[in-house]
């Protein structure tokens, strides 16, 4: 008998948030990460947080590459 997958907690969500920068998420990876971000405005806030990070972090090794040519 299938049981379906515990909830996330606010640190799996981190983690998943964070993972999905260099690995697409599974199908229920991605379901639970939703859910999670459906009811939790703290974690809402980290993700926008991680992708403002992230975006920066993108356009500076950009600049970093352009730099080397």
């Amino acid at each position: 008998m299938d049981h379906p997958p515990a909830p996330l907690t606010c640190r799996d969500t981190t983690y998943l948030v964070c993972g999905a920068r260099d690995a697409a998420l599974s199908p229920q990876q991605e379901r639970q990460l939703a859910a999670h971000l459906a009811g939790c405005p703290s974690c809402q806030v980290a993700s926008r947080q991680f992708a403002r990070l992230f975006g920066q972090l993108d356009t500076l090794l950009a600049r970093d590459e352009d730099a080397d040519i």
